[in-house]
């Protein structure tokens, strides 16, 4: 309910109440949650879920807390939605995720994790871009900052750039830097460093603020791309190159702002097309991402 009084779309019922082709329906074990969205949108409220009427739907929504997903996932998986979209990430243990990842191969249903910054318009382009500059030069550094919980928010960097980079990080020869139990007992924000395809990789978990923050900035050998503000910011810096003994200053190039506006249009937008089987669903490299993170996290 948190976009009902602003004009952004950035939840589920708001972007399927605009959508004509989406007729949906709601529930919430709290039904005072699932009432209210339900007449706000002026559709149907479900009292009770019954795994038999889960083929009826071609989408199925999964975003309640973390705890709940295997319960509700596995449902899902056994009695046949054509798509399933999961917030993230799908579980914190690794018996759980195999399980599900057994339900998944014995059936058609599609899952899609909403790491949804890989669904913008704006982030498909950049990694078009960071495609563009790789061919020339190399990636020398990559900085992130982000704070509440390694699996928790981390995760989303690590899909991103994964998404950027068309390339998996290996965590095996990580260092843990830091590690702060300060939002989740289960889940610490940790600051972690490795190597990833030559360049330095540097995972920094600000623990124990009062405040939002997600940046990631990659440096190469002579550009920078920065994603600012969530990632809502893209700014591509460049120079000129050397000049005698001194190195020059980077200069802006381009930016791109407001990428994450509205995001639940494109997500939506992206899950119909899976509908049609036009794109793959995320399922598999998202169980992937959680394995790793639980197996770093245990070291």
């Amino acid at each position: 309910m948190y976009d009902f009084e602003t004009e952004s779309i950035s939840t589920y019922a708001k972007a399927f109440h605009l959508d004509p082709e989406i007729e949906f329906e709601v529930y919430d074990l709290e039904q005072k949650f699932s009432l209210k969205v339900a007449e706000r949108y002026g559709v149907r409220c479900l009292n009770e879920l019954s795994p038999l009427v889960f083929k009826g739907y071609d989408m199925v929504v999964i975003s309640s807390s973390t705890e709940t997903h295997y319960e509700y996932l596995s449902l899902m998986l056994e009695n046949g939605p054509k798509l399933v979209i999961c917030e993230k990430p799908v579980d914190v243990d690794r018996t759980r995720l195999e399980r599900l990842l057994t339900l998944y191969q014995k059936t058609d249903t599609k899952v899609m994790v909403n790491f949804f910054r890989r669904f913008q318009p704006g982030m498909i382009q950049l990694r078009e871009r960071i495609g563009n500059i790789l061919r020339e030069e190399r990636c020398t550094n990559i900085v992130l900052t982000y704070q509440r919980g390694f699996h928790n928010n981390a995760s989303h960097a690590i899909d991103l750039l994964e998404f950027l980079f068309c390339s998996v990080i290996d965590f095996t020869k990580a260092k843990i830097n830091q590690s702060v139990n300060d939002e989740f007992d289960t889940d610490p924000t940790l600051s972690v460093s490795c190597v990833w395809n030559g360049a330095s990789l540097q995972m920094i978990g600000l623990g124990c603020v009062e405040f939002t923050h997600f940046e990631i900035a990659l440096y190469f050998e002579t550009k920078a791309v920065l994603m600012k503000d969530c990632g809502n910011e893209v700014e591509i810096l460049s120079t000129l190159g050397k000049r005698g003994s001194f190195y020059p200053k980077l200069c802006l190039q381009s930016r791109q702002t407001a990428v994450l506006d509205n995001y639940m249009v494109n997500v939506i937008s992206n899950a119909k097309s899976m509908l049609e089987r036009k794109v793959n669903d995320n399922f598999l490299e998202s169980v992937s991402i959680s394995e790793r993170i639980l197996i770093l996290q245990r070291h």
